[in-house]
């Protein structure tokens, strides 16, 4: 089968591998499509977002990773029969599964299992020849990690379902309640997201900013929310003046960067939580008095399997509509240009690029 593989950093490459077997416990799909996420661009740079994320460090990544991690597609085999009734069904696929005996699988905060074992991303395998990502045109799952799409979700739409769980969690880790006021930092896949499910759950003022003009022209036609470029104006400003001084109850953070911290802690109103989706090596400054007034500062790393469930009932319902978000698709052979116009996305206006196995 052709499956994009990264052989090491910097060398992505289409390929032929070998077909993935499955054991009783899985499910093998024929991939339809496969969105190119943030962090497949840091893994193209041989860093680790994952292990950085949960686990605050470091870790090296395997040669021969497949990328991918986004992906829906069709169950074409099953490793025991009383997976049958998943055959020849849509689905999309929770790429990650856990040890289920530490303190953390025990306690429902599995999430931050350390012994995670993660599709597309190398991690928890031990050794292998080819490690297994949606990038390809099969791609082995466990059988309780694939979830039936309802009709009106295409596969194309349905490779922002993992984006929009990231964001269903953050939402969650905020304690958001409806009438709170809310900035999310980077219009980005997840940042867009995130504004969709903050509108979804009643907030009725969402500041979104970026510095990619076509990323703020997206939003600004979705409705994502009051759009702010920080190039050309100062985003405290902006939000201050037009809460009435009162600043935002609720940040998110997709960009992580000391400006942003910063400015973000500065918007942030009295008892006010900012959750940072980005996890990094980089020093920030920061001052103790930026959390007087009980404000907080936390974090929000990958998702619950039940936050990727009310991501499918939120797409199904037209709550959050972004199918309009993968403006550009490229067949498997493509791979070096799909990425191409990730990495140029203010030259290209890409905001979510696919890849389609079978194109």
């Amino acid at each position: 089968m052709k499956a994009c593989v990264l052989l090491s950093p910097e060398r992505l490459i289409c390929k032929d591998i070998p077909k993935p077997v499955i054991n009783q416990n899985e499910v093998l799909v024929k991939v339809m499509a496969c969105g190119i996420c943030g962090s497949d661009l840091k893994y193209l740079k041989g860093e680790n977002p994952w292990a950085l994320h949960t686990l605050g460090e470091h870790r090296d990544n395997p040669p021969n990773m497949v990328l991918g991690h986004e992906f829906a597609g069709i169950v074409c085999e099953v490793g025991h029969e009383k997976y049958a009734r998943l055959l020849n069904k849509r689905v999309a696929v929770e790429p990650y599964n856990t040890c289920g005996a530490c303190e953390f699988c025990r306690t429902g905060r599995y999430n931050l299992c350390k012994d995670t074992i993660h599709i597309g991303h190398g991690a928890g395998w031990g050794e292998m020849e080819y490690y297994p990502g949606g990038m390809a045109q099969y791609c082995k799952s466990w059988a309780t990690h694939v979830y039936e799409l309802p009709d009106n979700i295409s596969f194309v739409d349905a490779v922002v379902l993992d984006p929009l769980a990231v964001a269903v969690h953050a939402v969650s880790v905020s304690n958001f309640k409806p009438g709170m006021r809310a900035l999310v930092m980077g219009a980005g896949p997840v940042g867009l997201c995130i504004s969709s499910v903050l509108k979804a759950h009643g907030c009725d003022c969402v500041f979104i900013t970026d510095i990619v003009e076509n990323l703020l022209k997206f939003a600004d036609r979705h409705g994502a929310g009051i759009v702010l470029n920080s190039l050309s104006c100062n985003i405290v400003k902006e939000v201050m003046s037009s809460t009435g001084g009162l600043g935002v109850n609720r940040i998110f953070d997709t960009v992580g960067k000391k400006e942003t911290l910063n400015d973000g802690m500065r918007c942030l109103c009295e008892s006010g939580v900012f959750v940072s989706l980005v996890a990094g090596k980089n020093p920030v400054n920061f001052s103790l008095s930026m959390l007087s007034g009980e404000r907080s500062v936390t974090v929000s790393a990958n998702n619950l399997y039940d936050d990727f469930l009310e991501a499918i009932r939120l797409m199904n319902t037209g709550k959050i509509d972004f199918g309009k978000m993968v403006t550009h698709t490229y067949g498997i052979d493509n791979v070096k240009t799909a990425f191409d116009t990730v990495i140029n996305k203010d030259v290209t206006n890409a905001v979510k690029v696919a890849i389609l196995p079978w194109e």
